[in-house]
């Protein structure tokens, strides 16, 4: 079976984004998967698939991220879903958790999928069609770590922020 559309993922050595890499290699879709480490991406993927674009990238970097999209395009000719998957969840108490902590944790969870949009968003608009998909953490939503503060929901602030722009991304598709 094959499918004409483009995904890029995030994130997509281990876990959620390996998982759904795999499946949108089985189902015939093309994929340009992120990670922060090629070697563990190409090891846990066929990486001789001609439709598997492994791509070494750091979120936090604007020219990094600049660079996938673009080898993304150039490899498939466009992009028609982006998932931003990276980020990870930092578990404890607020005193216990440095200023360092929080904001590496901001940087990955937050900007890190900002960046993605940013870079991205040029090529869908020009296309007039494509989507979005930010995955999230509940832990932002229950509250229901007792004693501990949960800071995978710097996703939270991505979510209001995006929120306004939905309906005119949507018009453009």
């Amino acid at each position: 079976m094959e499918n004409n559309k483009v995904w890029f993922v995030t994130g997509a050595s281990k876990g959620l984004g390996l998982a759904l890499v795999k499946k949108l290699l089985n189902e015939g879709y093309k994929v340009a998967a992120t990670s922060r480490n090629l070697s563990d991406l190409t090891k846990a993927v066929d990486s001789q698939n001609e439709r598997f674009l492994p791509l070494a990238v750091n979120l936090t970097s604007e020219d990094s991220v600049q660079e996938a999209v673009e080898l993304t395009v150039k490899t498939f000719g466009k992009i028609d879903v982006i998932v931003n998957n990276a980020g990870y969840g930092l578990l404890g108490g607020i005193e216990e958790l440095t200023d360092r902590e929080a904001r590496d944790n901001f940087e990955i969870n937050v900007f890190g999928s900002l960046n993605v949009i940013r870079k991205a968003l040029p090529y869908l608009r020009a296309q007039k069609s494509g989507h979005i998909l930010n995955v999230s953490s509940i832990g932002g939503f229950t509250g229901a770590f007792a004693g501990e503060v949960f800071i995978a929901p710097p996703s939270l602030p991505l979510m209001v922020f995006l929120k306004p722009y939905r309906p005119k991304l949507h018009r453009l598709a």
